[in-house]
């Protein structure tokens, strides 16, 4: 293979990848193995790709193009944000202090986390967190209005070599969870001569020094997380996972701690192998090489056939969550509601999603709303107060009649087979999507077939990837085919400001056109009135809130009828409002109104995520089963384990495979499913924290008796949880109103006991101090689509 060993480089812009893991009977003299195997595997998985440059800025974050986050996983974040269970997991941080009238955090930091490149260690400190928000704000305007460039100085303070104190020029309850979420890349010898000279620097020569000397600088690899990278080439990156401890300071040592449930313990070289293609890794698994394949581009049920065909191998899917849709121009007639509303009785949602898949495959969302489909994952949508769910409407049944006495009352008329403005005009519609999203493309046409029949002609236009992004992002594109409701929304109520904070983003461009891209972003509003499922009739009232943003004025009213929304109002707002309390309820009422009043697009379908797998390599099944998405009572759970951007921070794919639990070779009981099985999930007070971070927070005995049974062992039934003491509730000072409960782990070690089986080789603690023999090779391949996720900071 071709390795190239210096800096490295990557645009995250295709969708699939390879795990490819050898186990082979190899000592390292540092690190300690526990068991033996004398058998090798290769094992495969399908993500992300990324572009080659040598050249290129591998180990800068912020470079246009780095590899930071992926395909190496070199740089950890500060925590780790469950999106399902709305829950923290401190990683780099060890505990937190908001003081919200002071607009300031006070992070605490490990005191045992080290920077490692494979032949050396230095300590890893507040200076490096320092480094990258410094750089961030003052010279690229990361987090503003939140955090300004002028004011870098003074808004981000080091306290001391393991404190950073970060004070915001306006505050939001939940703008400093994007920074617990960023990973840090910025070891503090490396950057400081770049900090320093920023700091002699005003706001405009910081961002003239940003664009050009920042992004163009190429720093060495350094890792502070369970893995290192070896060598990098533009066909493979090697990364091998650190040892316990080098030169005696702990490296894995003290990551065993962090994740107690981790499984890199089989996987001590992991290899990311770049853009294979789809069709390469399937023919490699009809061929019955082990290959683990993920995400989207296999949703096809051609795909699976061939996948449960293979001896060998196993599936499963799940909902991705995000909702593709259609979106409505906003010229003449189009800026009439009643014509944009008749689009959504027009549209037959089953037939457009089962132009890709069947609904197992590809789900129908039959409401127009900003929410998880309950079609989709009912767990995460009964979460939302009956007062939202009441005024989404399930449009399951086209309704042409409705659909033609909207378009009638805007003045329109029906002739021979087409729909005509009033002036005689036949009324038609050019929309665009991004050519390399087939899947949306056929569903798309689908629905304009439809709307053909219906009488409203529809032309697609098609663009190349990188022109449609700079057009739609620009505001040129009228209409476009693309996401709805997308990023890490793979939570429910409360947890969705993740994804609602970003709403008039590039991760939700369908929104574009009709919102963002409209002059002083105001559109026509109304609340619905439902009732037995049916638009009935629309009213008005006026929406303020007191919140501290420049303008509270949400909604105002022409008359009891109908009035006008800001969305850029109603973005600040959202962002500043408490996620879960009434000012939160009031304004997702008024988005999800929005969305059936104004409509911006038409809501299709959602997609499946699909993970196949050999199962002697690595098998989650075990989770799957006993966890199911479709239990409402395991949805947070089912998504925290298996999706790749359930859990916002932790590099995708490290996440689900490396670090939370469910996947570990056939012949061996997880760490988490041990900690299940025994009950020393919840009995033991620091892995309780771990079952309610990941959607687990009471004892179930069912869930006992399931995983007992698919390991074919007995299980102890635990009904009470032992009260913890690692969770500590850090109440500001007596100035401030609002409390913040952080967990502190750093000093909390775990053990339990285990259920050996004759049939299954057991790992013996659940916080792993002991590998198994050999090295695993994973090997990482990708192509195809990118899942959007976008941070606040960009």
């Amino acid at each position: 293979m071709d390795l190239y060993t210096s800096r490295s480089a990557t645009a995250v812009t295709s969708i699939i990848v390879a795990l490819v893991a050898a186990v082979v009977g190899l000592y390292a003299s540092h690190v300690v193995y526990a068991q033996e195997s004398q058998v090798t595997y290769t094992f495969t998985t399908a993500y992300f790709g990324w572009t080659w440059s040598p050249a290129a800025h591998y180990w800068n974050p912020f470079a246009p193009i780095n590899y930071i986050d992926w395909p190496a996983f070199v740089a950890m974040p500060l925590a780790a944000y469950d999106d399902p269970t709305g829950q923290w997991w401190p990683i780099l941080a060890s505990n937190w202090t908001a003081f919200p009238q002071n607009k300031t955090v006070i992070i605490y930091l490990r005191h045992n986390i080290y920077w490692f490149n494979g032949s050396a260690v230095m300590p890893f400190t507040a200076w490096d967190v320092y480094a990258e928000l410094y750089i961030g704000v003052k010279a690229f305007s990361w987090y503003y209005p939140y955090l300004t460039p002028q004011n870098a100085s003074e808004e981000i303070r080091v306290l001391n070599n393991y404190t950073l104190e970060i004070v915001f020029n306006i505050w939001s309850p939940t703008e400093y969870y994007w920074i617990l979420m960023q990973t840090i890349a910025t070891p503090w010898p490396v950057w400081k001569p770049i900090v320093e000279k920023l700091q002699t620097m005003n706001a405009s020569q910081a961002y003239t020094f940003g664009q050009v000397n920042i992004t163009e600088f190429n720093p060495p690899m350094w890792s502070n997380g369970p893995y290192y990278v070896a060598s990098i080439g533009p066909t493979y990156i090697t990364q091998n996972l650190d040892p316990m401890y080098f030169d005696g300071k702990p490296l894995l040592a003290e990551w065993d701690k962090i994740l107690p449930f981790h499984t890199w313990q089989y996987y001590p070289t992991f290899i990311a192998w770049n853009n294979p293609g789809a069709s390469t890794i399937l023919a490699a698994i009809a061929a019955q090489k082990p290959v683990y394949i993920e995400w989207i581009a296999f949703s096809l049920l051609k795909d699976l056939q061939i996948i449960n065909s293979t001896p060998g191998f196993k599936y499963y899917v799940m909902p991705d969550l995000s909702i593709f849709g259609i979106g409505i121009p906003t010229y003449y007639p189009f800026n009439i509601p009643q014509v944009r509303q008749a689009f959504l009785y027009i549209i037959n949602r089953s037939e457009a999603a089962a132009a890709w898949g069947p609904p197992w495959l590809t789900y129908p969302v039959y409401i127009n709303v900003p929410a998880p489909a309950p079609t989709a994952a009912s767990g995460l949508w009964l979460t939302f107060p009956k007062d939202l769910r009441s005024i989404a409407v399930n449009f399951t049944e086209p309704n042409w009649t409705k659909a033609a006495q909207l378009l009638e009352s805007a003045g329109l008329k029906y002739k021979n087979g087409q729909w005509y403005l009033p002036n005689g005009t036949p009324l038609t519609l050019t929309i665009y999507a991004s050519a390399p999203m087939v899947n949306w493309i056929t569903q798309a046409q689908v629905a304009f077939n439809q709307l053909e029949e219906f009488g409203i002609p529809v032309k697609l236009i098609t663009l190349e990837s990188s022109t449609y992004s700079t057009e739609v992002s620009q505001c040129q594109l009228p209409a476009v085919v693309d996401w709805m409701f997308a990023g890490s929304n793979k939570g429910g109520y409360s947890t969705l400001w993740i994804s609602y904070d970003v709403a008039f983003t590039m991760t939700h461009p369908a929104l574009l056109p009709s919102g963002w891209c409209i002059p002083g972003h105001t559109t026509p509003f109304a609340y619905p009135i439902v009732q037995n499922n049916e638009i009935t009739g629309w009213y008005c009232k006026p929406l303020t809130t007191n919140l501290p943003i420049p303008n509270n004025t949400i909604i105002w009213c022409i008359n009891s009828t109908y009035g006008y929304i800001n969305l850029s109002n109603w973005q600040n707002a959202i962002i500043a409002a408490e996620p879960g309390s009434s000012t939160y309820e009031e304004l997702l009422k008024a988005y999800f109104s929005w969305f059936e009043y104004w409509v911006p697009g038409v809501e299709i379908s959602t997609a499946t995520i699909t993970a196949a797998f050999p199962v002697k390599i690595t098998n989650p099944m075990w989770a799957y089963e006993c966890m199911n998405f479709k239990n409402p009572k395991y949805t947070k759970a089912a998504y925290s384990l298996f999706h790749q951007y359930a859990v916002a921070g932790l590099p995708p794919e490290f996440n689900t495979v490396l670090s939370l639990g469910a996947y570990a070779p056939q012949g061996v009981i997880p760490p988490l499913a041990e900690a299940i099985i025994n009950g020393s999930l919840w009995t033991n007070p620091y892995l309780h924290q771990y079952a309610v971070f990941i959607g687990l927070p009471n004892p179930d005995p069912q869930l006992q008796a399931c995983v007992a049974s698919y390991f074919h062992t007995t299980y102890t039934p635990v009904t009470t949880t032992t009260t913890s003491t690692v969770t500590s509730t850090t109440t500001a000072v007596s100035t401030v109103t609002s409390t913040v409960t952080t967990t502190a782990v750093s000093t909390v070690t775990s053990t339990a006991t285990t259920t050996a089986i004759s049939t299954v080789t057991v790992t013996k603690p659940v916080i792993s101090t002991a590998l198994i023999a050999g090295i695993v090779i994973i090997v990482v391949v990708i192509a195809i689509v990118a899942a959007i996720i976008a941070l606040r900071r960009r």
